[in-house]
């Protein structure tokens, strides 16, 4: 007599199937990489923006309009919460970290508000009283520092945000016009 393989097991045996569509997807990679071939102009969309060859996740809202609000819809704030998980996440591609280079830029910030450098270098927050704003991260940089966003992304810095007691915004290294912000 044979007995039906457990529902468990069935799941197992499905999961290890290598020839359905998601047959080409990385799990070991939580953003995947942007695909070669006819596939992967069908599977892109002009909401999630390709970056250093890497897929991004849907973008929230446009950039033209670049702030989250408090008031919008459950799925456009979890939205916002992938997308900047994205833009902090290192790739294989990017520049080491150089912390000594990331405190360096956190000083000349100093000026706005506390520094902080974290995650070795890749972040740099600028909490403020107030002002943060989605031009901020990137006036500041140029203005108090003198580097621009393609050197701070040479020495691993991803992302500069700024803070102040009602908007975060952040600003990515990789494309001067992918700012993303929200309300806390």
């Amino acid at each position: 007599m044979t007995r039906p393989l457990p529902l468990l097991a069935l799941a197992a045996v499905a999961a290890c199937d290598k020839s359905g569509p998601l047959a080409d997807i990385d799990a070991s990679n939580p953003w995947p990489t942007a695909r070669s071939g006819p596939s992967a102009a069908t599977t892109s969309s002009a909401s999630a923006p390709v970056e250093a060859g890497r897929a991004m996740p849907p973008r929230p809202v446009p950039t033209s309009s670049p702030t989250v609000r408090i008031t919008m819809p459950m799925d456009v704030q979890l939205q916002a919460i992938q997308y900047m998980a994205a833009m902090q996440a290192p790739q294989p591609s990017d520049a080491p970290a150089d912390p000594a280079y990331a405190q360096q830029i956190a000083n000349g910030l100093a000026a706005l508000g506390k520094t902080e450098v974290i995650s070795s270098g890749r972040l740099i927050d600028v909490k403020m009283t107030k002002g943060c704003n989605a031009t901020l991260p990137r006036e500041s940089v140029a203005r108090y520092t003198g580097a621009s966003l393609p050197t701070l992304l040479t020495h691993g810095v991803l992302v500069i945000r700024c803070m102040d007691h009602e908007l975060q915004c952040l600003q990515s290294t990789r494309d001067a016009d992918d700012v993303l912000c929200t309300h806390k």
